[in-house]
């Protein structure tokens, strides 16, 4: 068996080029000296790669924020139209219930159209909020002389432009962001 294995070392050895016959390193030396500039090729194939991945997952993330954001506007808007509550209803009715419930707090809305966008709209200016539109605002549960023991919910919808920083060809330029927020209006006791 061990002549067996010799001759195989020895049929190797005479198939290398004479140079490596004496130092068998010196011909991976070699050879890892000949692969030079192959990992440049890589970077250079795989950076542009890396940094649009990056650059994508950024305008995402902010995109995400922006969602988020939008959602929290619309909820103080509608807080703030919570807090615009008709304060002559609550002096005139002010009667608890049959079963001990409280009346329910009107909210102001538009006379002509029913709604609350004019008042959810001045939070945007007043806190100066730009490239933010309410879209709708409703007061649902509004009390009335004929059901006078429930309370309003104020939903507001509302868009925002969202402008990517990156990549906007992939996300097809700027793009609308919609938020929704509710509220409830309550008197302190």
């Amino acid at each position: 068996m061990g002549s067996r294995l010799e001759a195989a070392r020895e049929h190797l050895r005479r198939r290398l080029p004479e140079s490596l016959r004496e130092d068998p390193g010196k011909g991976l030396r070699e050879s890892l000296r000949n692969d030079r500039g192959s990992l440049a090729m890589a970077v250079v194939i795989w950076a542009p790669v890396v940094v649009l991945l990056m650059a994508f997952l950024v305008d995402v993330g902010l995109l995400i924020s922006d969602r988020t954001q939008a959602s929290d506007l619309a909820d103080q808007a509608a807080r703030r139209v919570a807090q615009d509550i008709d304060e002559g209803w609550l002096k005139t009715h002010n009667v608890r219930g049959p079963n001990g419930e409280d009346p329910g707090i009107k909210v102001n809305v538009d006379p002509k159209t029913g709604d609350c966008v004019p008042d959810a709209s001045q939070y945007l200016l007043d806190n100066q909020i730009a490239d933010t539109k309410i879209t709708s605002c409703q007061v649902t549960g509004n009390p009335t002389a004929q059901n006078l023991y429930v309370n309003p919910r104020i939903t507001v919808t509302l868009q925002m432009q969202y402008k990517p920083l990156f990549v906007g060809f992939a996300l097809k330029g700027d793009t609308t962001v919609t938020g929704t927020g509710s509220a409830t209006p309550v008197i302190p006791k």
